[in-house]
C-alpha cells in the first residue's frame, strides 16, 4: 500500500507543475503582469522651457502723475530685461491756477495764464532682477508757453513767455503684472534740467512786479528740479 501511494505521488507531482506551467503561459498578459512584483518608476523632472514671447507691448494711462497730471505711455519690454517706452504728458491750462499761484506767477493786480506746459518723453528702464522692480530714467522734450498780464490807467500789459528744456528724469519704481494682462505700475524720480531756450517778451513801460511774475512763470518749467510721481494702470500683451 505504502509503495503504490509513494509511486503515485512521484508520478502526480511532475504532471501538476507541468499544468500550472501551461496554466501561466496561456493567462492573459495583464494577469501575468499582476501576479509580478509592481515596480514604481521615479518620476522625472523636467525644466519647461519659456514659450513665450520674448518682446511684450503694452500701453499705460496715468491716474496720478507729476510733474503733469495728464500721461499715457506705450512702450516695449524686451526680454523681461529692458523696457524702452515714449510717452506724452499735459498740463490742462483749467488746473493752472493754483500751480501759478504757488509760483509766484500771479499777484492780487497781475493775472497770469498757462496756454501750453506738456512733454513728450523717451523712456528706458532696466529690470536687473527680472521682476517688477526697474531703475531707469526718462529724457524729454517740455514746451511751456503763457503770459502774465498787468491792468494799467492805459490799459493791460501783457509779458509772454516761452520755454523749451531738455530734461532727464532718473526714477525707480515697480510694474506688476496680472493674468491675462492687467499692469499696475508706480514709481518715484526728480524732472532734472539739462537744456533750456527762454524767451520772455515785456511790453514797454512794464513794471519790476510784472517782470518778477513772468520770470517766476518761465521757472516753473526750467527754475528748478521738479518732483516726478506716477501712478499708472495699463495692459501688456
Amino acid at each position: 500500500m505504502d509503495a503504490r501511494l509513494i509511486a503515485t505521488l512521484v508520478l502526480w507531482l511532475p504532471l501538476a507543475a507541468r499544468a500550472e506551467d501551461r496554466r501561466l503561459e496561456s493567462a492573459p498578459v495583464g494577469l501575468r503582469a499582476a501576479e509580478q512584483p509592481t515596480v514604481t518608476a521615479a518620476p522625472v523632472v523636467r525644466e519647461t522651457p519659456d514659450s513665450g514671447s520674448p518682446v511684450h507691448v503694452g500701453a499705460m494711462i496715468g491716474l496720478v502723475s507729476l510733474p503733469r497730471p495728464i500721461d499715457a505711455e506705450v512702450f516695449v519690454r524686451i526680454v523681461d530685461l529692458f523696457g524702452v517706452g515714449f510717452g506724452y504728458s499735459d498740463f490742462p491750462a483749467f488746473l493752472a491756477k493754483p500751480i501759478l499761484e504757488l509760483a509766484g506767477a500771479r499777484s492780487g493786480s497781475i493775472d497770469a495764464r498757462l496756454d501750453r506746459f506738456n512733454a513728450f518723453d523717451l523712456d528706458l528702464r532696466v529690470f536687473p532682477f527680472r521682476d517688477s522692480f526697474f531703475v531707469g530714467s526718462s529724457f524729454g522734450r517740455q514746451s511751456l508757453q503763457g503770459a502774465v498780464t498787468e491792468g494799467t490807467p492805459l490799459g493791460p500789459q501783457t509779458a509772454l513767455v516761452d520755454l523749451t528744456t531738455l530734461y532727464a528724469t532718473p526714477r525707480a519704481g515697480w510694474m506688476w503684472t496680472f493674468e491675462p494682462g492687467f499692469l499696475v505700475a508706480v514709481d518715484l524720480g526728480i524732472q532734472l534740467k539739462m537744456h533750456a531756450n527762454r524767451t520772455v517778451t515785456m511790453p514797454p513801460g512794464s513794471t519790476a512786479d510784472m517782470q518778477k511774475r513772468a520770470d517766476n512763470l518761465a521757472d516753473l518749467g526750467a527754475g528748478y528740479p521738479l518732483p516726478s510721481l506716477h501712478f499708472r494702470l495699463g495692459w501688456m500683451l
